[in-house]
């Protein structure tokens, strides 16, 4: 019996190659889709269940929690937590100085106040090392409105068995208690994808609850944190999911 042990020709290599590039162009596309809209669906579900957390905080029986929710709605309006967004859940405009139009609010342009967020991304601080915000805080830190709304945050912080993170600001030292830890993100945000609105560009990072100001109730967004702290909200995630999450 006589072997044959050529293998392949150039020609037929060739074709090989040209076959599995064809395939990798077909499948690899899918894949990464199926990918992203997995970990979409995840962010859908953690948020979901902050989102039950801040309604059982509301309906425990708290008093002092049921005035704290309420308590960013009755404040000024240069309070850097106010935005103006539109009905299927995107950002329409800052609400520390501008009010919203007739026309907007006839559109279904709504009101909504920060209560409390939480990174859902890692960062890096001036030092160079690798921290993450594992806990949610109040939007305000101390004061007596912040006393007030910290009733609120840590009934739903308890909510959420994330008890280590009561308490807010440490009065003793003068300063906020530190949320921050190497040890992993309790609520990780994992699109981590570039969004776009309007032809901006938006890469979100922090979990925002907020009260939405015409029926009180809450709503969980993404967004992302700007310098001075001013945390800014981009996709609505939970309830009435936005089309980018679906």
């Amino acid at each position: 019996m006589i072997r044959n042990n050529k293998g392949l020709s150039l020609v037929e290599l060739i074709i090989a190659i040209a076959i599995m590039s064809i395939l990798s162009a077909v499948i690899f596309p899918a894949v990464i889709r199926y990918i992203d809209k997995s970990k979409k669906a995840m962010d859908v579900q953690t948020a979901q269940t902050i989102y039950y957390a801040v309604e059982l905080a509301m309906t425990s029986g708290n008093d002092d929690a049921y005035e704290g929710w309420s308590v960013c709605g009755g404040l000024g309006n240069n309070y850097a937590g106010t935005y103006f967004v539109s009905a299927d859940g995107h950002l329409v405009q800052d609400g520390r100085k501008k009010k919203i139009s007739s026309e907007q609010s006839g559109q279904g342009v709504y009101e909504i106040r920060l209560v409390a967020w939480s990174r859902g991304a890692a960062y890096m601080n001036k030092d160079g090392e690798t921290y993450e915000n594992v806990l949610f805080k109040s939007s305000l830190d101390s004061g007596k409105d912040g006393d007030r709304q910290r009733a609120f945050t840590d009934e739903m912080l308890y909510c959420m068995a994330q008890e280590a993170g009561r308490g807010g600001f440490d009065s003793s030292n003068k300063k906020n208690r530190f949320f921050d830890s190497k040890d992993g993100l309790v609520m990780k945000y994992r699109y981590n994808k570039e969004i776009y609105d309007n032809g901006t560009k938006y890469k979100p990072e922090c979990w925002q609850i907020y009260r939405r100001q015409d029926n009180g109730n809450p709503e969980i967004w993404v967004g992302y944190k700007i310098k001075g702290g001013i945390n800014v909200p981009v996709v609505r995630i939970y309830p009435n999911t936005a089309t980018e999450y679906k």
